[in-house]
């Protein structure tokens, strides 16, 4: 069967560029809400156009069904968290449309197109020194076009992972640039993903060892950089104290209003509706809880909202990919490692349902993982298609 030719694939990449760029969310807080709407609105007309041009060829199923059951269990528990329903309405349609149409999208993005996303998306921490900086907001840390630095975080270990894979005259070029742009975000979550992925990656190649030291080395340049400056950042002084090993003060409040303290907040008001939840956005600050902070963790915030339903759909999906990740991990260990990073960003962030990026990249992984070139290898070998077997055997 020959593979269908892609018509428009110039819709795709500008899909691609508005979703994994936050262009929408960018120019909501650096330019003005109307360009913010006009850009968020076209992103979803694009894919349906390019849905419509192109066919529809499969679904993510599991995200279909964690998305019905979600929104559909936590507004009818209770909509009094929310200010009216036609901003929830919209959230659905949303999320519905990056979904249905959004599969098609990742499905024909190669890993090399991605990369080079992702490439571009980092190297927005860098302008935002440079360009777009906004000091009262940032507190000496950057997060280029994603507004928070977890979210650049992200973007930075997805790159990582993806660099293993990549061409090998890029992998050199991906490995320093997501490490160094990553430590620029100063997020403890991209940190551990940072070490846990080099720490994976030694299975590759030993010699992958040897970035264990360029990071370790990039991190007390920043930290001494910090030194001279002539207003200091809290954070570096508190990692500088972590690394000499003193200052127990400082490696303490490191610690501090860590995120088991904000989701402990939340846990009375999940054992009290375990089952059902505490209804849409109740886990998003000033809610179920008595704290003015989101939960900051999307496996809290789906149990919480919407009951144990939901969360045991994604939880059964990402354990899946995880086993699939595995079996595969020596023939396409980017898939691996950029589930651990998504799982590990998601304990610290409760924006996942609206996070468009997060959600395309995942649905990309699982399509990643639904075919194997080993399974091809030995198809003649294989009880699924004995017509073709015997095909080859009197070729």
């Amino acid at each position: 069967m020959t593979q269908q030719t892609e018509k428009l694939p110039i819709l795709r990449y500008a899909i691609l560029a508005l979703i994994l760029w936050n262009f929408p969310g960018f120019t909501l807080v650096y330019i003005n809400s109307s360009l913010s709407s006009l850009l968020s609105y076209s992103s979803y007309g694009l894919i349906l156009s390019y849905v419509i041009l192109n066919k529809k060829t499969g679904n993510s199923y599991e995200m279909l069904w964690l998305g019905l059951s979600y929104f559909l269990i936590s507004i009818l528990v209770s909509s009094a968290y929310i200010a009216d329903q036609y901003t929830f309405y919209v959230t659905v349609i949303k999320y519905f449309i990056i979904i249905w149409g959004g599969y098609e999208v990742v499905k024909n993005t190669t890993k090399k197109e991605l990369w080079f996303f992702l490439v571009i998306g980092s190297f927005s921490i860098l302008a935002n020194i440079f360009l777009f900086q906004n000091p009262r907001a940032d507190y000496g840390r950057y997060s280029g076009f994603y507004l928070d630095p977890n979210n650049a975080g992200l973007v930075c270990s997805l790159g990582l992972a993806l660099s293993f894979s990549i061409l090998r005259s890029l992998q050199l070029f991906g490995k320093l640039s997501f490490t160094s742009l990553g430590l620029i975000t100063l997020s403890r979550t991209y940190m551990v993903t940072w070490l846990l992925l080099n720490v994976m990656s030694i299975r590759l190649s030993v010699k992958n060892a040897k970035m264990l030291l360029i990071g370790f080395g990039a991190l007390v340049l920043l930290v001494t950089f910090n030194e001279f400056l002539p207003v200091k950042n809290e954070r570096l002084e508190q990692m500088g104290a972590l690394i000499e090993g003193g200052q127990k003060s400082n490696v303490q409040s490191l610690n501090e209003d860590s995120r088991t303290e904000t989701w402990a907040r939340y846990y009375e008001a999940i054992f009290s509706k375990p089952i059902f939840g505490n209804g849409y956005h109740s886990f998003f600050g000033n809610g179920a809880a008595n704290t003015k902070w989101g939960v900051h963790n999307t496996y809290l915030m789906l149990w919480g909202e919407g009951g144990i339903l939901p969360l045991l759909i994604f939880l059964s999906f990402l354990g899946k990919l995880f086993f699939k990740g595995h079996r595969q991990f020596k023939e396409k260990p980017y898939a691996l490692m950029m589930l651990l990073a998504i799982a590990l960003f998601l304990m610290t962030n409760h924006n996942f349902m609206t996070n468009e990026y997060s959600i395309f990249i995942l649905m990309w992984i699982s399509i990643q993982l639904q075919s194997s070139h080993s399974k091809e290898k030995f198809e003649r070998f294989s009880l699924e298609n004995p017509g073709s077997a015997l095909k080859s055997s009197n070729s």
